[in-house]
Formats: structure tokens, C-alpha cells, sequence
């Protein structure tokens, strides 16, 4: 969703998509950010950059995707742009000393939605659409107390660009801390690097990545699960069943995981 900051005549509304594009989708608009009308809607999606007509008055504009054209993926954009006369777009935003990509190799480092391995990245649109599309979201979406749970995790069996993984691993725990404290709202850091850190330390990459260097396989799963089972219920995940992973195996990955967040 995007706020306009105030009522807005709209003309037209353009979406630069990630390989994984929605197929079928539609375009709401809403004055109050309740009540939304449709105002366009494709069930024929091909992705890449596509400028789409809408009229209307609306201060906020929602995507509603209801098709994958990759199944195996979930949805990803680079930019939503809203056209249109009157309103008054938000203050911009920026992350100090925060980087996105390594500047040499375009390769990204981290993100707020997926990002294609090995692609080209452009820094400003990337920025741009975290900070304005999915960072002003947060603090409407929490309930009292609640937090945005940022999911600390490049693990790849492969560090380049850096030349050496405790290069990779620093960049990755100095840019996560840069966007939790730059967040317009309370937030915690899983730290999954870390426990995978751990794990790769003593039985190498091969022992939770799998052939292709870049993807988890089950026992890494499971330590996340672990992980992400003690900072959301707030208890030790050291008792849990062996469910999914030999008794041995998971024990072992509970252990890592309660360790990493304080049990």
C-alpha cells in the first residue's frame, strides 16, 4: 500500500516487477484507507515495467495480487509509482550508512522483499521502495508492544563479493543493525547468520546449504524454526520435540538456536 499524504485526482500507476511478477493482480484505491474500489485488473500480468491507466480520487493505492507467474517464488517489486494531480506525498526518508548492494559488483547484500541472486541491483530505486512502500507500514500493522521481527540471514556457501566469509558476515551484521535502528518502529533482530555461523564453524556449509550454495536444506529449516520459536514465544526451544530432523541433529540445532537469543 502507498499513502499519498492527502486526496489525489490519479492517472495512471506504474509497477517496475522482480522475476517474480504477479500474473493476476489488481489496482484499489481508498480514501480512508477502509473502504478500497477496484480500478483495474489483469489476470494476463508480464511482468517488467508496466504503466497501467486508472481514474479516480484516492489517498492511498493497494496492489491485491491473486496469481504467481512463478509458483515456486513469492510476489516482488522493484517500484510502485502513483501519478496524478494534488496531494501531498510523505517527507522522504533515508538510511544512514546503510548499504543495500556492494557498490562494485551490484550484488545485493540484504533487503525487504526477495531479491534475484546475482542481479543487478539499482541502490536508489531499492532504497526507495523500502522506505516507502514497506517501512511507513510497520507501526500501523503492530498491535500495542508488538515488533517487526527483521530476519538476519545471507548464509551462502560462496562470500564473494567479500573476499573472505568473516567480511561477509561483518557487512551483514553491520547493515542489519543500521536498518533496525533506522526502522520507524520497534523492532528485533533474529539472529539466523549467527546460528548458522555456528553451525558452519564446526561442520561446514554442506551441513545446513545445499548443493547449489545458495538455498537452506532441511536441518537449516529446522534451526530457523528453532530460532524463530524462542524469540516469538518468548521461551527456551530447547525442549521441543525432535520432529522433522534425527533426535541427535535436532538437539543439537535447539541448542545453537537457544544459545544464539539468551536461553
Amino acid at each position: 500500500m502507498v499513502g499519498l499524504g492527502a486526496p489525489a485526482a490519479l492517472s495512471r500507476v506504474a509497477i517496475t516487477w522482480e522475476n517474480a511478477y504477479a500474473k493476476a493482480f489488481t489496482v484499489q484505491l481508498s480514501t480512508d484507507g477502509a473502504a478500497y474500489t477496484q480500478a483495474y485488473a489483469t489476470t494476463t500480468g508480464t511482468g517488467g515495467q508496466q504503466s497501467i491507466p486508472v481514474t479516480g480520487t484516492a489517498r492511498y493505492v493497494r496492489i491485491n495480487l491473486t496469481q504467481r507467474a512463478l509458483p515456486a517464488y513469492g510476489y516482488s517489486m522493484w517500484e510502485l509509482q502513483v501519478y496524478g494531480d494534488g496531494g501531498t506525498p510523505p517527507a522522504g526518508r533515508t538510511f544512514a550508512g546503510l548499504a543495500l548492494v556492494n557498490n562494485v559488483t551490484r550484488r545485493p547484500i540484504l533487503g525487504l522483499s526477495p531479491l534475484t541472486d546475482g542481479a543487478v541491483v539499482d541502490l536508489t530505486r531499492l532504497a526507495n521502495r523500502s522506505l516507502s512502500i514497506y517501512a511507513p507500514t510497520f507501526p500501523r500493522a503492530l498491535k500495542p508492544g508488538g515488533k517487526v521481527v527483521l530476519f538476519k540471514n545471507w548464509a551462502l556457501v560462496d562470500p564473494a563479493p567479500f573476499p573472505t566469509r568473516a567480511a561477509a558476515v561483518a557487512a551483514t551484521d553491520t547493515n542489519y543493525a543500521a536498518l533496525s535502528g533506522a526502522l520507524p518502529a520497534a523492532n528485533l533482530v533474529a539472529p539466523i547468520s549467527d546460528t548458522f555461523e555456528t553451525v558452519i564453524a564446526t561442520r561446514g556449509t554442506s551441513f545446513l546449504i545445499v548443493a547449489d550454495g545458495k538455498h537452506p536444506n532441511d536441518t537449516a529449516v529446522y534451526l530457523d524454526a528453532a530460532t524463530l520459536y524462542g524469540i516469538l514465544f518468548r521461551e527456551s526451544p530447547r525442549p521441543l520435540s525432535n520432529l522433522y530432523a534425527a533426535a541427535t541433529t535436532a538437539t543439537s540445532m535447539r541448542d545453537v538456536a537457544a544459545t544464539a537469543i539468551g536461553y
